[in-house]
């Protein structure tokens, strides 16, 4: 996968020390991050990125969420499968508005193993570049005054679909429980929040390069719902 570093060749004039990359699960997010911090490591010798998926709920209860789906009145993913008060310290931590120098995190998701047994420690720094990639990061950052520059990754739907199958890793979820989370609580969450949410700037791969996307958002509302209208029962 490739990247056109001139985009963000402006990036330090607009003094700007926070990324954000929201997409549809499984639209390459985490690999557009690492992409991106190799074009911009020598404007940025100190760059973090931070993986939303860290603040996932344990699996347990995802798929507990998810079984009894029917039941429950709000269907916002993002506060159904996250830990946003645990989100909420790192970032004040990240931005400086906490009053401690170092961080310490217990219990955060491990994407491989599915279990939350991660620890992360961190030290304060006011040159750090961070980026902060997962789903609906936007709202996420609502509340940071400084510059952020949004980017938004957009995907085929029924792209997103088939790698989120791939990503199964055990017999404790089906298959049929995977489609059932993503049309019901997935889409259904991330058509509303696109809606609401605004983006300096739009990717999409093409023949395996992130290039700019003219439209991205209104061209991922429409793919997204085709599929709920063609899918949802």
């Amino acid at each position: 996968m490739k990247l056109n570093p001139k985009i963000f060749k402006n990036l330090k004039k607009k003094k700007i020390n926070l990324i954000t990359i929201d997409g549809i699960t499984c639209s390459g997010k985490s690999l557009f991050a690492e992409l991106l911090k190799k074009k911009l490591i020598k404007s940025f010798p100190e760059i973090f990125i931070l993986s939303k998926d860290l603040f996932l709920y344990p699996r347990t209860k995802r798929i507990k969420i998810t079984k009894n789906i029917n039941k429950i009145n709000n269907k916002n993913q993002n506060s159904l499968h996250y830990d946003l008060a645990k989100l909420r310290v790192l970032l004040n931590f990240l931005i400086g508005r906490s009053e401690k120098k170092t961080i310490n995190l217990k219990n955060l998701y491990n994407r491989k193993t599915g279990e939350n047994n991660l620890n992360l420690s961190l030290k304060f720094s006011n040159k750090r570049l961070v980026i902060f990639e997962g789903i609906y990061v936007n709202h996420d950052v609502k509340f940071i005054k400084k510059p952020i520059l949004r980017i938004l990754l957009i995907e085929k739907v029924y792209e997103s679909l088939s790698r989120k199958i791939q990503r199964i890793r055990d017999k404790k979820i089906s298959i049929q429980l995977v489609v059932t989370e993503f049309v019901k609580i997935h889409l259904q969450s991330f058509k509303k929040y696109l809606l609401k949410n605004r983006y300096d700037i739009c990717f999409e791969d093409v023949n395996k390069n992130f290039v700019k996307s003219e439209n991205g958002k209104s061209k991922q509302l429409r793919d997204i719902v085709y599929f709920i209208k063609k899918h949802l029962y």
